[in-house]
């Protein structure tokens, strides 16, 4: 239990790669912080934690675009596509919040290049209507 519980756990975490949301999913970038009780149970059952992510992603209807740890500073790296819907969303990030397996954990919604050019292209409606000036 306690080894699935980890591997989900970092399934929270990751690494920006190029993904196109579609209509009905959204990229996110999960970054995790083990703590040591996590590493403990690593070190104890060595072993590719992206597979068993990976199956607890696709049944939840998401799926798994990589999967990273970060070398020399030991935080956990997964960009994740979920449906689009906010409270799903919000859910599955509380839901590592009380695990006790993360001193650190950070969700950020990723854009894709087309999408940003877009933005860009709307600042100037913005502004002319921004009186903070």
């Amino acid at each position: 239990m306690n080894k699935f519980l980890l591997s989900v756990a970092f399934c929270h975490s990751a690494a920006a790669v190029a993904a196109e949301d579609t209509k009905d999913m959204r990229t996110f970038l999960f970054i995790g912080t083990s703590n040591s009780a996590a590493w403990e149970m690593q070190i104890a059952n060595p072993g590719d934690r992206a597979a068993t992510v990976k199956g607890g992603i696709e049944a939840l209807g998401g799926e798994l675009l990589s999967y990273y740890w970060g070398l020399g500073n030991g935080k956990n790296y997964i960009t994740v596509s979920l449906p689009d819907d906010p409270t799903f969303i919000q859910a599955f990030y509380v839901s590592r919040l009380g695990d006790g397996l993360l001193d650190d954990y950070q969700m950020i919604e990723l854009m894709n290049s087309a999408d940003m050019a877009e933005a860009l292209a709307r600042v100037p409606e913005i502004k002319a209507q921004d009186d903070m000036k």
